[in-house]
Formats: C-alpha cells, structure tokens, sequence
C-alpha cells in the first residue's frame, strides 16, 4: 500500500511540473496538486490508524475522482484516456477480485458513455509531444504498478509456502523433543511395512522405554524430567542410522523403524543405544538412566497393528526381566500384572 501511494505521488509530482512548464495546463496542475495532498493525507491516515482496506478503499475513491475531473478537463487532450487503464489494475490490486471488478466495471461504463456523449463536440488532437508523454509515461505506470503487484504476489506465496513448510513440520513433530511424533511414525511404518511386504525387504521396529522414569519425575520435577527426555533424544539420534526412523510414542517411550534390518540387526541397534544410554549423565551428571527394549522384525504375516504389538511384547518382557535389557517379541501377548 505505501508502495503504491509513493508511485502515484511522485507520478503525480512529475505531471505538476510538466502541465505548469511544459504542457501549459494550469488547471491539471491544480489538480495534480491536489491528488498528491490527498495521497499525503491517505498516508498519515494509515499510520494513524493502521488500518490497510480503509486506505486502498479511499485511494481508489481518490483516484477515480481524480481521472473523471481530468478526463473532463482534458476533453481527450493528448491522449489523456490512456491513463484509465490503471483503474482496473490498481482496483484489483488493492480492492480484490470482487470489488474491484465491481468498481472497475462502474467506473468504465461511467467513462464510455460519457464518451459517447460528449466526445463529438471535442476537437480532434494529433500526436505531439505531451502526447508522447502521457502515452509513455503512462504505460511506464502501468508496468511499474504491474511489477510491484508480481513481487507482491511471489512474496505472498513466498511467505505461504514456509508457512505450510512450518506447520507442515509442526504436524510431524513432537513439541518437547523436536522428534517424530506417533501420527507420523503411523505413516512412516505403514510405507516401510508395504515396501518390505512388495520388494521382500527386511524391516525392524524397536520400542524402548525408560526406567524408573515416574520415581525421577517424583525426585527432581517434571522439568528435570522434561530435560531428560530432550537429551534421552540427542542420545539416541546420535546411535540411530540415517535410514531409521525415530520418533516418540508417548510418554517415555520412543519407537524407532528400521528398514533393511532382520532379527539380529534389530538386537544389535538396541544393544548398542541401551548401553549408550545406560553410560550418559543427564542433566547435572549426576542423574543415571536405563531403558528397556523391544525388539520385532518383519515377517510375512504382519500388519501394521501386529508388528508393533510383538515389539510392545518384547518391550514387557524386557521390564519383567529386570529392565536395562533387550527382549525379541513374542507373536502371544504376555499379560500384565
């Protein structure tokens, strides 16, 4: 909006000078004088009151005044109609679609049959030289108006694409650990499970929950407790491969997706992050953590429900063991006592 208000005050500048200096119409130099006022109160209007469609209503309203008393004085002068043709642009670009063509179609029917109306009794004008310049200056507003509305426009959908980028990203992760929350790791399981099932691949799902971690909560607070899980997940990013996928299932439990990974590749992976986890001061270094782990690899008669539940098998039979270990899943749920 400022950006416009300046284009058609120095426009409006240049043809003060011109219409007094050059062209010898002291009447459009009134004129000229008196839109560039009207942009100068337009603008402190809008710092005032910082209120955007006021301001583009009333600089339309402005303009549309402005060219009718021009388009009259003028009298077809010098090619003065061309100068309508910033109606519809700026109409649209400040107005909207719907009420700019609303004003633009008013505004244009208005001009055509005043035209019709009066044009017989002007005298004819040839091109000369403040033709030349209404006709290119003309032109010249047009494309810079059109030029700033495209910049407007990529800059708009500039800033919604990283909008959607960002809520996009805030969708698939959890809010404390910056990880892959459940609704996520649900569609990454589902693609990895229909690719090992298509292309006969191996794949590992992993469930790994803390120790104890309700009796730390009780000791220190939830804050400590909060920043435990933050640096339980950098401890695990750093163990897990490029190709894994891992994410927080709730709570204090975390679920990793293994492509291209069997049995023992899946035992391997949890060995190596529960004893890393097991070897980490958290917090003030003081605070010692253990996780148990749960461990299912594909196999040709799993879905999405039982692939996970062997692995929640292996998790309950890793605490029932004495925590701090590694379980493979059974197909049969054990029940909890």
């Amino acid at each position: 909006m400022q950006n416009i208000q300046l284009i058609l005050q120095i426009y409006t500048g240049i043809f003060f000078f011109l219409n007094i200096f050059l062209f010898d119409y002291p009447l459009m130099a009134v004129a000229d004088a008196v839109l560039f006022g009207g942009i100068l109160a337009l603008q402190l209007d809008l710092r005032k009151h910082l209120n955007i469609e006021r301001s583009a209503r009333l600089l339309i309203g402005i303009i549309v005044i402005f060219l009718s008393i021009y388009f009259v004085l003028a009298q077809g002068r010098n090619y003065s109609f061309i100068w309508f043709s910033m109606v519809p642009l700026l109409a649209f670009f400040l107005l909207g679609l719907h009420l700019g063509l609303y004003v633009s179609g008013i505004f244009l029917t208005a001009l055509v049959a005043f035209v019709i109306w009066f044009a017989p009794q002007w005298p004819s004008y040839a091109i000369n030289i403040p033709a030349v310049f209404n006709i290119s200056l003309a032109l010249f507003a047009v494309l810079t108006i059109s030029r700033h509305y495209e910049k407007s426009r990529e800059e708009a959908f500039s800033f919604l694409a990283k909008r959607n980028s960002e809520l996009e990203i805030l969708a698939k992760t959890d809010p404390l650990t910056q990880l892959n929350n459940r609704s996520h790791l649900d569609d990454v399981l589902e693609q990895e499970l229909s690719r090992a099932q298509r292309h006969e691949h191996d794949l590992a799902v992993l469930i790994l929950d803390t120790d104890h971690f309700k009796t730390l909560n009780d000791s220190y607070g939830h804050i400590v407790g909060d920043q435990v899980l933050k640096e339980l997940s950098e401890v695990l990013l750093s163990h897990v491969r490029s190709s894994d996928n891992l994410g927080r299932w709730g709570g204090e439990e975390f679920l990793i997706i293994a492509p291209d990974t069997n049995e023992g590749g899946a035992v391997e992976l949890a060995e190596k992050i529960r004893i890393a986890v097991a070897e980490h001061r958290f917090t003030d270094e003081k605070l010692h953590l253990t996780v148990s782990i749960g461990c299912a690899a594909y196999s040709s008669e799993d879905t999405l429900v039982s692939i996970v539940q062997r692995a929640d098998n292996g998790l309950y039979q890793a605490k029932h063991d004495g925590r701090n270990c590694t379980r493979l899943g059974k197909t049969t749920r054990i029940l909890r006592k």
